[in-house]
């Protein structure tokens, strides 16, 4: 960067240092011959005449009466310096020889004073020790390891910076965070107060009554309590404020209120969630400090759920196989549609469940229960005693057709298990 900033300037400076010359070249000339001075002047504004006929702003009589003016002009000037001048001093080879060398002690005062004074204010407002990959490979190898020292520097760093950047959230936030880990409660409250009064966040002020109770030696009361009510009121299901309002009601033996707090938090948690095998234990202390039994783990407890799900709907279903008669294999293609369905015995002939496949699964073992039902609000469990049926259709169409095949028995127990469904005829009635 600085090289690129040099070459702009230098190439600047000689540009402007040629430009000089030539004036004072020009203005030499002037001196030493003046006529010679009048004769480039007369030369300009004939041009400037001859520019102004060509855009039409002179007629020719114009130009011409013009043109005779500046030559009777020149002449006159020229007779008066002939008369009156008197011998002018030449410029000397020195003086031009300056003006030549101007630009490049410029251009040397420029590569000097800019690389110094860029270093000088890096090594006040940068960081010098990043310039050495060797402090930096030992900063990054021990940034794990933090230290009373460190803190204590990262502390100072964070305040001075803060003096110049009071608004900076962040900033503070950080502050806080390290005057905590130092033990420095009050200045970890206060920081985490300025940075509340820039953005609310109720995480944020969540932390910030932790730190005051820290500052009270462990105890809510006053302050801290009423951020946490506060938070709630306007969240409930704030995770971090219900897992701070056990543990406050915890540490103030207020098991019941404790348990209250992390079971909200509990039925918020995910189960895969980090912090759900902490909050189990801790629901299990609070229980156990009111003498309650203990609870299964989420885990297994999930487990025992499904196991019991799995065991209700294996009671209310039903299973069995279905057949096809040597007889009537010739008439069913593979591609014809299978239907094994349940109906109410009496009333509505609307399955309440039903399975749907191709004739190449037979023989087919079938089972129905809830998960196949066609309407969630009326289910096979709700159901004393049911009709089975088993219709193949060519068509496909949910409406039984003429030369349907299939088979029925009622009524049936949902429970029941190894129905035997053999298809021998066409159906001769729409069931």
């Amino acid at each position: 960067m600085m090289a690129a900033v040099l070459l702009v300037l230098s190439v600047a400076l000689w540009r402007g240092s040629q430009q000089g010359a030539r004036l004072a070249a020009q203005q030499a000339d002037a001196v030493s011959d003046p006529a010679k001075a009048n004769a480039a002047v007369y030369r300009d504004q004939l041009a400037e005449l001859d520019r102004e006929y060509v855009m039409g702003n002179l007629n020719y009589e114009e130009l011409k009466v013009a043109r005779d003016e500046l030559s009777q002009r020149l002449l006159a000037d020229v007779g008066i310096q002939t008369v009156t001048e008197s011998p002018a001093p030449q410029p000397s080879v020195a003086s031009a020889a300056v003006v030549w060398r101007k630009p490049w002690l410029s251009i040397a005062a420029l590569v000097f004073v800019v690389p110094v004074s860029s270093l000088l204010m890096y090594s006040v407002l940068g960081e010098p020790a990043a310039l050495d990959p060797m402090a930096l490979k030992q900063g990054v190898d021990s940034s794990g390891e933090v230290t009373p020292e460190k803190l204590t520097e990262m502390a100072t760093a964070l305040t001075r910076r803060l003096q110049d950047e009071p608004n900076s959230m962040e900033g503070w936030v950080m502050l806080g965070r390290v005057q905590r880990a130092r033990g420095h409660f009050e200045e970890s409250a206060e920081a985490l107060g300025k940075a509340l009064a820039l953005s609310r966040d109720d995480n944020l002020s969540i932390e910030r009554a932790e730190v005051l109770a820290q500052q009270n030696g462990g105890s809510f009361a006053g302050e801290p309590w009423a951020i946490i009510q506060r938070v709630l009121t306007a969240d409930p299901h704030h995770l971090n404020a219900l897992f701070l309002a056990g543990s406050a009601s915890y540490a103030e033996m207020n098991f019941r209120s404790a348990l209250r707090f992390w079971e909200r938090a509990r039925e918020v948690v995910p189960a895969d969630s980090p912090d759900a095998p902490e909050l189990d234990r801790a629901i299990g202390e609070a229980r156990e400090k009111m003498g309650l039994p203990a609870i299964p783990p989420r885990a297994a407890a999930a487990t025992t759920d499904l196991q019991a799900s799995k065991a209700a709907l294996a009671a209310t279903s039903i299973s069995g196989r279905v057949t096809l008669v040597k007889e009537l294999k010739g008439l069913v293609a593979p591609t014809d549609t299978v239907f094994v369905y349940a109906t109410p015995v009496t009333g509505s002939r609307m399955p309440v469940a039903i399975v749907r496949t191709t004739a190449d699964k037979l023989p087919l073992d079938f089972v129905l229960d809830d998960t196949t039902a066609m309407n969630p609000s009326v289910k096979l469990s709700s159901m004393d005693e049911v009709t089975v049926r088993v219709r193949i259709s060519k068509s496909g169409q949910a409406v039984a057709q003429a030369g349907d095949l299939g088979v029925s028995l009622s009524p049936v127990k949902p429970g029941s298990k190894g129905l035997n469904l053999m298809v021998r005829d066409t159906l001769q009635a729409t069931p």
